[in-house]
């Protein structure tokens, strides 16, 4: 493991950063700090799947946690379904020409670390039916 220098910056109190150090943290037992911290978030994630009809507001302050580290859920609701971004896993019928082919509901979200999609949310798309098509 690196330390840090005990010369401190001008005007600055404690040691000075050692900017040339790039080398991963790495912790007891050999792991790496960011390998553990991708373990944790995806605990965190399967923990707010479980949660989501159980606890809402349990999920919500998982959810407030995630973000701060730059974890954000992916819920598109509302918006046009894209096939790059979203996994469609059934459809919604709609008689509103301006719905169709947009998220009805997200049935388990996504989720994106620092812009890094970690998971594409799995979603309902809204379907146009005609009249008289068969239902």
């Amino acid at each position: 493991m690196a330390s840090l220098p005990t010369t401190p910056h001008p005007g600055a109190r404690g040691p000075a950063p050692d900017e040339s150090v790039t080398a991963p943290v790495t912790l007891p037992g050999g792991a790496d700090a960011a390998g553990e911290r991708d373990a944790l978030i995806a605990l965190c994630i399967d923990l707010a799947d479980r949660l989501r009809t159980t606890a809402p507001g349990l999920r919500a302050r998982l959810h407030r946690g995630l973000a701060e580290v730059g974890v954000v859920p992916l819920e598109p609701d509302g918006r046009p379904f894209d096939r790059a971004r979203h996994d469609a896993v059934d459809r919604e019928p709609t008689t509103d020409p301006a719905r169709d082919r947009t998220v009805a509901s997200t049935e388990r979200p996504g989720y994106a670390d620092r812009g890094r999609v970690l998971r594409r949310p799995e979603v309902v798309v809204h379907a146009l039916e005609h009249p008289g098509d068969p239902a």
